[in-house]
């Protein structure tokens, strides 16, 4: 008659607490441990029952498997209660000894429970601390789980203490990580700027070196040339001044990008990144690539499809769209950090199926059902703003597009000319903030509607489409500084629709553009 569940457990505990009680007592010891002055008396057939080093001490052929007390140097008294009570509290006081206590032992129960009760407390502050730790007594998981947490959280951890007394190997090992968190190489700069300036007589020979590991070619000219002009330790070191040459000369030198040599590194950093499917009904779902699952996460305020969808500064912004009675003009924005989709200003009229695009810390709404004119969505302010009017009347089905940092422009591809009349058109006008104003660009070779677009190395490339015949196969790139358009190898297969683009920088990082909607 073999035992239920229930009583072979109670007998267990029974078993533990009979052994517990015979070592408080100190009867049937056969082992003392002796730590310091501290005396720990046990049992040799428990303790090695738990922990391969003991088995070892006590079964090979050493000479503590003879003697009846051994000395140790450190030892948690609370990793060898665990032997007896199956039990073991973790604080924050006492994780410290107790992890490297049960790393030494080969407690691997305990060891596991220390490193997860250490990955829950990780935080700006202590990350680079628990990194060290977990590196220093090889708890490869935690190492990386703190690792991860020092890259998705970068800007908060580059403000702290322990950053600023990292080692110039740390330092040039985090910064030079593809999977940094930031929303520009502005912030790997001044990170860089703080650390050195920390302890400037010693640091400042490692500046030339650190620099490379920023992405300057990612930079704006802008930028580039403040820099030189205002940072003497730049400007004062040849080496640091040929890397902003450097950089420089892939801004100004565009044409020949694809085939460009440098020293520097063009690819874009790759944090983490989750891709949010939004819109349809008011419900949000979240995939992520590297466990290739969909989650739910917070619904937004209201139901919204054919709405516009564009990040900026790490918040997801959902604005108008239509609710199966209203079109709307609301707008909400959700973040990692935020628990809920929070409202912000709305657009100044409402609008479903248009363009929205992000550019110099302003968001940009454009054509689709309603009036013909332009939102501009200013995010530290949290207001809406009229921008200039455009040329000619934008609807649905055209495509607006930022052209990032080298021109500072916003393009609006056109699409339908009419909401009630399927006019495809070819025509493509660029928008001047500092202007605030439309001027027509050169046109696309093709007319064509429901088209993909992409930025890559400075240039606009448009794919696929109709035309209002036929589908489209073909590829045009656009150069904002030559006002030119040139055709491109064409796809070997026609394709329409929402579409999705995924472009491949010269390094093979890749880079994705979608509409919401279908997908490629």
């Amino acid at each position: 008659f073999a035992p239920s569940d229930s009583r072979f457990s109670n007998s267990c505990i029974s078993l533990l607490q009979g052994l517990q009680l015979l070592r408080q007592d100190h009867e049937l010891c056969d082992i003392v441990l002796r730590v310091g002055d501290a005396k720990i008396h046990a049992h040799k057939v428990v303790l090695a029952s738990i922990s391969p080093y003991f088995k070892a001490m006590f079964t090979g052929n050493l000479s503590e498997k003879e003697t009846s007390e051994v000395e140790f140097q450190c030892v948690d008294e609370a990793a060898l209660k665990y032997a007896y009570t199956g039990t073991v509290f973790i604080s924050q006081e006492t994780v410290e000894t107790l992890l490297p206590a049960a790393n030494l032992l080969q407690v691997k129960l305990v060891l596991k429970e220390c490193c997860s009760f250490l990955e829950s407390q990780l935080d700006a502050g202590n990350c680079i601390g628990i990194s060290r730790f977990a590196e220093t007594y090889g708890c490869h998981e935690l190492c990386l789980s703190a690792s991860k947490f020092i890259c998705q959280h970068f800007e908060e951890v580059c403000q702290t203490e322990e950053f600023l007394e990292l080692t110039r190997a740390e330092l040039d090992e985090i910064v030079s990580n593809d999977c940094l968190n930031v929303l520009t190489e502005e912030s790997v700069f001044y990170a860089l700027e703080s650390w050195i300036k920390y302890d400037l007589t010693e640091r400042q020979q490692y500046l030339a070196q650190l620099l490379h590991c920023v992405r300057l070619p990612l930079l704006s000219v802008k930028f580039l040339t403040r820099l030189y002009e205002a940072n003497h330790l730049i400007r004062d070191d040849h080496a640091c001044k040929h890397l902003l040459n450097e950089a420089l000369k892939y801004h100004f030198m565009p044409e020949h990008r694809l085939s460009y040599q440098t020293v520097l590194s063009t690819r874009p950093r790759c944090a983490p990144k989750v891709l949010l499917a939004v819109g349809g009904k008011s419900s949000v779902e979240r995939w992520d690539p590297d466990s290739n699952t969909w989650a739910s996460v917070e619904r937004m305020a209201e139901c919204r499809s054919t709405l516009g969808v564009v990040v900026l500064a790490g918040k997801l912004y959902a604005l108008g769209g239509y609710d199966g009675q209203y079109y709307l003009q609301s707008v909400e924005k959700y973040g990692p950090k935020l628990k809920e989709w929070q409202p912000v200003a709305p657009m100044t009229k409402s609008r479903s199926c248009f363009a929205t695009a992000a550019l110099d810390g302003m968001i940009y709404a454009i054509g689709g059902y309603g009036p013909a004119h332009m939102n501009r969505y200013d995010s530290p302010q949290q207001c809406i703003l009229g921008g200039g009017m455009l040329v000619g009347i934008t609807v649905s089905r055209g495509r607006l597009v930022s052209s990032g940092p080298l021109c500072s422009s916003l393009f609006g591809l056109m699409g339908r000319q009419s909401s009630l009349r399927i006019d495809v058109c070819f025509s493509v006008e660029r928008y001047d903030p500092s202007k605030d104003s439309w001027d027509m660009v050169a046109p696309m070779a093709d007319k064509r509607i429901n088209f993909g677009v992409g930025v890559m190395l400075g240039f606009i490339f448009v794919v696929g489409g109709h035309n209002g015949v036929s589908h489209l196969s073909s590829i045009e790139r656009y150069d904002p500084q030559q006002n030119q358009w040139t055709a491109c190898r064409p796809m070997n297969e026609p394709r329409t629709g929402e579409s999705h683009m995924t472009l491949i920088t010269p390094d093979h990082q890749q880079t994705h553009h979608s509409k919401t909607g279908l997908a490629i």
